[in-house]
């Protein structure tokens, strides 16, 4: 159990550490969108919507093979299922995302837009909710201890930056909506590498 749990934490870093690096690439790219006044899903509409759908595969493969990996190692318990389902969750929501483009603000809304944010909202609340369970359980197990304060740092900055990108959705705030959401998905994604590479370590 303990190789194959050190299997699927190097697949699930394989897609996660993918996407942040198109992640990345996508912000250098001439993409026509603003960091802060665009939101990330806007990717999806224009010549590099490829580039974005396949950024939400490996992410989705990603989390999906480190949850594999954390049913197996450490398990539930210590964890608990309802973590554990709700990271399950979470590709779910990001295939959806892709099957469904958003509408681009100032754009009519249309039924595919709606599907878009529902998942996109579902997948946010999915994320956060398996984070916050998770961070304090794993932080009292080795070799998740040597990561307590970098866990609990990026929990927090997920947190805050969900209740901002939540406000700022309010019309007078929608121009800096995309920092937030930014912030969110960069600070989750690197608490589940931390998380995958520590379980990497720990069935090595």
């Amino acid at each position: 159990m303990t190789a194959t749990a050190f299997a699927f934490a190097i697949l699930g870093l394989i897609g996660l550490v993918g996407y942040l690096g198109i992640f990345v690439a996508l912000h250098v790219l001439p993409t026509g969108y603003h960091p802060v006044r665009h939101a990330v899903s806007d990717y999806a509409v224009g010549p590099y919507g490829s580039l974005f759908r396949l950024g939400l595969l490996v992410s989705s493969l990603g989390v999906a093979f480190l949850a594999v990996g954390l049913t197996l190692e450490p398990g539930a318990p210590p964890l608990a299922v309802s973590q554990l389902v709700f990271l399950y969750l979470v590709p779910l929501m990001r295939l959806g995302m892709a099957l469904f483009p958003t509408d681009l603000e100032g754009e009519k809304l249309t039924n595919t837009g709606r599907l878009h944010y529902l998942f996109a909202i579902a997948a946010f609340a999915f994320t956060y909710a398996a984070i916050s369970g998770m961070t304090s359980r794993l932080e009292s197990l080795s070799p998740w201890q040597s990561a307590h304060g970098l866990l609990s740092t990026l929990r927090e900055i997920a947190l805050v930056s969900l209740v901002l990108l939540i406000v700022t959705l309010l019309p007078r705030l929608r121009k800096i909506f995309g920092l937030f959401e930014r912030a969110f998905l960069v600070s989750t994604n690197l608490w589940l590498i931390s998380v995958g590479i520590l379980l990497a370590v720990k069935t090595t």
